[in-house]
This record gives structure tokens, C-alpha cells and sequence, in this order.
């Protein structure tokens, strides 16, 4: 699979119609006894044969189930245990995905070592927050310039291997919950790709009453910018170009250029017309050694369908203590994609 391909599998995973920003509710059933799941309707059991029930039917794994409101209901299961999972057709959905631009020098050669029988605990977001204990069977071995992480696996579904990590993008760039790499089931011992473009958001960040994602286990910090794969949802076009600016002001040429289509221009009232994306931003990298720091404060923001119309105040520190202001407009106009589509 290729990059662009693992890519639209991921926003379908997202945000397609069965996409995990359609989940409004979810819950697990067991036991005889009759309950009810928060955001789900009516009563929920276990009936003597294993079965699951609601109001007295029993529901075939697989099959939707309609409730009032346009809701739609999934539950699946055996013996017993069963989970159940609600989407809303509505529900509003990212409108992109924020991420580095692809490198190559981010993907490895790593190797799964045994940890048999091994138990970690680890934190979940849950409100207050909780910790539970985890299967954690084996270890991810990678050397990454020179250096050799081991970074914990855990289990926290049947079947899913699941590599939860900071780096010291977190918090700043990236979420401080950390980021988390999928992984294979196979032995210990074997060889895989790690690549790190393939980092991705937790779905915590899609709805976080309902994902009560797994924080990373303790150890699994790597000291180093890993400076690939997601880095943020984007719910509208408005967010589309906040983004684009914080690029600008953390110097991150690469990041910003990849948001635009490669034909973009620029046209600035200064009378030299338009230039081409790539002369803007060489333009902006080549002036800003003199500069401390830079911050767009927005003050107002319009949008409608394929563009957004901002006003700001761009805020300047020099390295010899000068203080800058300056108003400005800027109208973004998106008729081209060059990451997901929204």
C-alpha cells in the first residue's frame, strides 16, 4: 500500500460514513441483568443463552439496528460479552487531517521482542482519569539515528497492536497525549516497517466523552522531534488556514508549502502582483533570521464554501528587543487539495 493510499483508508476510517467521528455513543453489555448504556436507547442483556437482548429481541451481530433521531446501532460480540456502538449519519466530521510532510527518512527496520505474560498499567482519559491493567506482549525495537528506543506494545482490544508515544513535539505541535503507531500481529523476533508517517491521532480528539483512549506507558518517550505523520484535526476551512499561519510562525517551510495546491499564488496590494507559493514562502524564510518571533493574533474570520476571508494583527519581536504591529487582511481561497479531501 502506498502512502496516498494508507492515507485515504485513514480518512475513511475518520470520517467515511461508518467513520469513527459518526460515533455519538457506545457501551458493552454482560450478565443477565437489564441495563442501559449511556446514549443508547432502551434496555440492554445477556439472555441464559449467551444472546444478546434489546427490549426483549434478540439482535443478530452485524446487523443495524434504527433508532429515533436517524441514529444507527451496531452490536457485536460472543460469549456473553457483548459491545455496542451507535453513529449519527450527522455528526459532524474533520474537515482534514493536519500532517508533516511525507519523508522517507521517517520509516525503519524494527523488530518485536518478547515480553510473554507481561501486564503494564497503564492511564486512560476517562473523566477523572483512570488506569487499568493492559496486556503488553511484546516490545518495539527501533534505531533511529543511531540510537536504539524499545517502546512498549500493548493490547488494549483483541487483535490490535498498539504503540502509544510522546516525543518532544508534544504538546507544542502535536497532542501531549502522545500519538499512537498501529501495528501488526506477528511473532516475536520478526522484522516489520515502522514508519513514523504513518503516526496517528488518537480517536480521543474525535469525540473524548466516548474514546477514553490509552495514554502512553511509562518509558515510551522518545528524546527526539519526530517531526511526521498527524498532527491535528481540522474541522473547517477556518481552522485550514489558522494552521497554514502557525506553520509560518514556527518556520515550518516544508509543512506550510504542503498545504497548498502546487499552482497556488500570492497576491499582495504592494503592486508587484501574484508569485507562486513556493517564491512566497522562500521569500518570508529568507527575512526572518533577524526575527525573534511572530505570532498571528486573529480578530475576525468569514467563510463560506472554498474560502475564508481573516483579519489579523501580525505581531513581530526582533532579536535587538524591537516590537512590531501590523494589521492585515488575508483572503484564502481553496480550490485545490493537496492533502485529504474535505
Amino acid at each position: 500500500m502506498t502512502y496516498e493510499e494508507w492515507r485515504q483508508a485513514r480518512w475513511d476510517e475518520v470520517a467515511g460514513p461508518g467513520g469513527k467521528a459518526k460515533v455519538v455513543a457506545k457501551g458493552t453489555v454482560s450478565g443477565h441483568e437489564p441495563q442501559v448504556l449511556a446514549g443508547i436507547p432502551g434496555e440492554w442483556r445477556v439472555n441464559e443463552a449467551g444472546a444478546l437482548m434489546h427490549a426483549n429481541s434478540e439482535v443478530p451481530s452485524g446487523v443495524a439496528l434504527e433508532f429515533d433521531g436517524g441514529l444507527v446501532g451496531f452490536a457485536g460480540g460472543a460469549d456473553g460479552h457483548y459491545g455496542v456502538v451507535v453513529m449519527d449519519p450527522k455528526a459532524p466530521a474533520p474537515s482534514d487531517i493536519d500532517t508533516y510532510p511525507y519523508d522517507p527518512a521517517w520509516v525503519f527496520e524494527g523488530e518485536f521482542r518478547a515480553a510473554e505474560g507481561r501486564r503494564v498499567e497503564v492511564e486512560h482519559l476517562t473523566s477523572p482519569r483512570t488506569t487499568e491493567s493492559v496486556l503488553a506482549p511484546v516490545d518495539l525495537v527501533v534505531t533511529i539515528n543511531g540510537t536504539e528506543h524499545v517502546l512498549t506494545v500493548i493490547e488494549t482490544m483483541p487483535g490490535q497492536r498498539l504503540v502509544v508515544f510522546t516525543d518532544e513535539t508534544s504538546g507544542t505541535e502535536t497532542p501531549g497525549i502522545g500519538r499512537w503507531l498501529v501495528l501488526p500481529q506477528l511473532e516475536p523476533g520478526t522484522r516489520l516497517t515502522v514508519d513514523f508517517n504513518q503516526a496517528t491521532l488518537s480517536h480521543h480528539h474525535l469525540a473524548p466523552s466516548i474514546f477514553t483512549c490509552p495514554l502512553s506507558p511509562p518509558g515510551n518517550h522518545l528524546p527526539i522531534r519526530v517531526e511526521a505523520g498527524e498532527r491535528a484535526f481540522m474541522y473547517d476551512l477556518k481552522d485550514k488556514a489558522i494552521t497554514y499561519l502557525r506553520h509560518l510562525e514556527n518556520r515550518e517551510w516544508d509543512a506550510a508549502r504542503a498545504m497548498c495546491s502546487p499552482t497556488a499564488t500570492v497576491w499582495h496590494n504592494d503592486g508587484k502582483g501574484d508569485s507562486s507559493i513556493q517564491e512566497n514562502i522562500a521569500g518570508m524564510a529568507a527575512q526572518i533570521e533577524p526575527i525573534e518571533s511572530m505570532r498571528y493574533d486573529i480578530t475576525r474570520q468569514f467563510a463560506q464554501d472554498g474560502e475564508v476571508l481573516q483579519q489579523h494583527v501580525i505581531n513581530v519581536v526582533m532579536k535587538d528587543g524591537a516590537l512590531f504591529q501590523v494589521d492585515a487582511a488575508v483572503y484564502f481561497r481553496f480550490e485545490e487539495y493537496a492533502s485529504l479531501p474535505g
